[in-house]
C-alpha cells in the first residue's frame, strides 16, 4: 500500500446522503445517525431541478446569488462539533467521483469551481450542536457572472470532531462524515451526456507502492460520464506480446477533470525501453480508442523498482543456502553413482 501519514482525520467511512451517482454508496440510516450523535436534512429550494432528491442539484442563473439551508440535529445528550467543508468533485483513479478530497489539483479545464460559487455563510467551519440541539447552516451561491453550459459538481461535508483524534496525531481514529452533493447548471440539459475523453499522457510511476503503467485521460467537458467500461494493454514497442492489462467497469468521471487509468505491473522488474499503451472506454453510448508510445528511461525505471512495496526480496542467505543444497544433491548423486558401481562390482 502508500505509504501515508497516520493522521486520524484522513481514515473515516464516508457515509452519505447521494442518491445521484452509484459509485458513492448509501450507509444505513440508523447505524450512520446513532454512531455520529447527529443528523443531516438538506432544505430543497424552488429551484430544484428534480425535487424527489435529496441533494442539491439547482437552476441557477449568472450574478443571482441564492441561499440554501441544511438542518443539522444532535441526537446525543452530550455536545458534539461538526467540521464544515466545500469540496469540488474530481475523478480518481478507482472509477469513483471524489467529493471530499482536500485540495485536489483541478483539471485546466474547470473553471469557476464550486469551491469559488459556494460559500459558508458568517465563514463558520465548525459548529457545536448540545442536548438535542438543531442548527440551520446557511451557504451562499454566487454563479459566475458569465453564462456556463453543463454543470459545477462538488459537495458540502459534516465531519463529527473527534476530539481524541485531535490530541493524538499517531494513531488512526474513525471519524464519520455526511456528504450532500451540490450540482449547479444553467441550461439544464442531461449532466450525463456529453462527456469528451482524451488520453494526454503515459508513464511509468507508483501507485499505493506499487509499479503501474498510468494513463492520464481528462474529459475536458462539463459533464458526468456514468458507467464507462475501460481497459488498456502495454507492449514493447515491435512486440506483440501483452506485459500486462486492466479493465474495470462502472467507472464514473466527474466534469472538467482526470484521472489515471492505471495497469498493475505485478512483481518483476520492470526494464527500461519504449512501449506502446493501447486503450479503450465505452460509455454514453460512445467509444474512446488510444495508442500512444512511451519511453520509460533506465533512471527512471530503476528508481521504480527500487522504490515499489511490492517487489521480491531475497534475504542474502538464500543464495548461500541454496548453493550448498546444490553442492550437496551433486555430492549425494556421486556417491549414489559410486556405490551403485561398489554393488555391481560386488556381484561379479
Amino acid at each position: 500500500m502508500r505509504k501515508k501519514n497516520a493522521r486520524p482525520y484522513l481514515f473515516f467511512p464516508f457515509l452519505v446522503i447521494l442518491f445521484l451517482f452509484p459509485m458513492i454508496g448509501l450507509a444505513d440510516e440508523a447505524n450512520t445517525e446513532e454512531e455520529m450523535g447527529f443528523s443531516v436534512e438538506s432544505v430543497i429550494p424552488e429551484n430544484q431541478v428534480d425535487r424527489t432528491k435529496t441533494y442539491f442539484h439547482l437552476s441557477v442563473d449568472p450574478e443571482q446569488k441564492q441561499t440554501i439551508q441544511v438542518k443539522l440535529k444532535s441526537l446525543q445528550d452530550t455536545a458534539v462539533t461538526i467540521q464544515i467543508k466545500v469540496h469540488d468533485a474530481v475523478s480518481s483513479s478507482i472509477g469513483a467521483i471524489d467529493y471530499a478530497k482536500d485540495k485536489p489539483k483541478l483539471d485546466r479545464s474547470l473553471t469557476h469551481p464550486i469551491t469559488e460559487l459556494v460559500k459558508i455563510k458568517g465563514n463558520n467551519q465548525e459548529v457545536t450542536l448540545r442536548n438535542k440541539e438543531e442548527k440551520t447552516i446557511e451557504f451562499e451561491i454566487t454563479p459566475p457572472k458569465d453564462p456556463f453550459s453543463g454543470v459545477k459538481l462538488g459537495s458540502i461535508r459534516f465531519l463529527k470532531k473527534n476530539e481524541q483524534a485531535e490530541k493524538n496525531k499517531s494513531g488512526l481514529i474513525p471519524q464519520y462524515a455526511r456528504v450532500i452533493a451540490v450540482m449547479l447548471t444553467e441550461d439544464e440539459e442531461p449532466f450525463n451526456q456529453g462527456a469528451e475523453l482524451h488520453l494526454k499522457r503515459v508513464g511509468l510511476q507508483l501507485s499505493n507502492g506499487q509499479k503501474v503503467i498510468a494513463a492520464r485521460i481528462q474529459n475536458d467537458q462539463p459533464k458526468v460520464l456514468q458507467e464507462m467500461t475501460i481497459q488498456g494493454s502495454v507492449r514493447r514497442k515491435d512486440e506483440k506480446k501483452t506485459l500486462a492489462k486492466h479493465k474495470m467497469d462502472n467507472f464514473s468521471v466527474a466534469p472538467n477533470s482526470n484521472f489515471d487509468f492505471e495497469i498493475p505491473l505485478g512483481l518483476e522488474k520492470f526494464e527500461a525501453g519504449t512501449y506502446v499503451f493501447t486503450g479503450k472506454a465505452e460509455g454514453d453510448g460512445r467509444t474512446w480508442e488510444w495508442d500512444k508510445e512511451f519511453t520509460v528511461g533506465k533512471e527512471q525505471a530503476d528508481k521504480i523498482n527500487d522504490e515499489t512495496v511490492y517487489k521480491v526480496q531475497i534475504p542474502a542467505w538464500v543464495p548461500w543456502t541454496a548453493l550448498a543444497l546444490i553442492l550437496g544433491f551433486i555430492g549425494l548423486l556421486f556417491y549414489l553413482f559410486h556405490r551403485q558401481q561398489q554393488w555391481k562390482n560386488e556381484g561379479k
